[in-house]
């Protein structure tokens, strides 16, 4: 089996780096992994050009209606947080994609948003399926928290359309089992979508909302706020539903990008919050800090995923029991 030294000295083979991971870790539950994920990973799709959309705050639509072009071109600035691509982020290691989608017809036309429309929702899922047909031992969680303008029947058929995408790539809910690499690869599964709305109750493929916990639990103003919230989170050592997510991200609020129209959310990440996540990332690699899914924003900003997959085999790690809180690995 391929040894980590090799994801360590080829920056490359982070588009491979799970089928990389030593057996101890592809037989542990994917709870148990370090995964890289991206905050608003869709917004790499958004441009000032769209419309704007109706996850803006009504300060913000009144703004930039007001203003028409300029005041898309500052919602774009302070809302964006992706600058790769998905294939990008792919290939740079991302497995976790966080969601959210907007219906902008009563028969569908389902976009991604984040404060201006995005591409449709179905173009970003086959760009995910055609990297998972050429690297077949890579998973992806497919978070899609938020909805807007959508009824049921547009969840059914949202529903109907991812299913058509993944097809046999999704991997069912087991509420009372846990999944591992190695079980996933034995059935071929790729893709666990975690879809946040009652409906799926009625559907076996797909995750509810339950299945992940969020932290922090309250939006952090500050870096520093931030990393004292996810270390008081993570340093809690409860036992986990399915997946814990960070969310290393700090809220910019409408009243400091306001304030600073000439700068943009990119601007104050790279200067403030990257370096902090940095240096947190490699103090938890440093000191076996057991952290889930990690989300950022602009991951190509520090060396974020080489970072957290890191923290899968840092030295001295502990081998996880697959048995381990009574569950079974699937």
């Amino acid at each position: 089996m391929a040894s980590y030294r090799r994801i360590e000295s080829d920056p490359s083979n982070l588009a491979d780096w799970m089928a990389l991971l030593p057996e101890s870790l592809t037989s542990a539950p994917l709870r148990h992994l370090a995964i890289p994920g991206s905050h608003a990973s869709f917004s790499c799709t958004v441009t000032h050009f769209n419309d704007i959309a109706p996850d803006s705050s009504f300060l913000v639509r009144t703004l930039g209606h007001l203003s028409c072009c300029l005041g898309k071109e500052r919602i774009y600035q302070w809302n964006r947080t992706q600058d790769l691509s998905v294939k990008q982020q792919l290939t740079s290691g991302i497995r976790y994609f966080d969601v959210q989608v907007s219906a902008r017809t009563r028969n569908g036309d389902f976009r991604v948003v984040c404060g201006l429309f995005g591409d449709e929702l179905s173009a970003c899922m086959k760009e995910i399926k055609v990297f998972l047909d050429h690297h077949d031992k890579e998973v992806i969680i497919f978070d899609i928290n938020q909805f807007y303008e959508m009824n049921d029947v547009l969840h059914m058929k949202l529903l109907s359309i991812i299913t058509h995408c993944f097809d046999d790539k999704l991997c069912p809910y087991n509420k009372d089992s846990d999944v591992s690499l190695e079980s996933l690869w034995n059935r071929g599964q790729q893709v666990i979508v975690i879809y946040h709305h009652d409906i799926i109750q009625e559907y076996e493929n797909f995750w509810p909302g339950s299945s992940v916990v969020y932290h922090p639990d309250s939006c952090a103003e500050t870096p520093e706020d931030l990393i004292f919230q996810l270390e008081k989170n993570f340093d809690n050592d409860q036992e986990r539903v399915h997946f814990e997510c960070g969310r290393a991200v700090v809220s910019l609020s409408n009243r400091k990008c306001l304030m600073r129209l000439s700068s943009s959310r990119k601007q104050e990440i790279s200067r403030t919050v990257a370096p902090v996540i940095s240096s947190w990332l490699k103090d938890a690699c440093r000191t076996r800090t057991k952290l889930n899914i990690i989300v950022v924003d602009f991951i190509h900003l520090l060396n974020f995923v080489q970072h957290v997959v890191n923290l899968n085999t840092a030295e001295g790690a502990d081998v996880y029991d697959v048995h381990a809180n009574g569950k079974t690995t699937l």
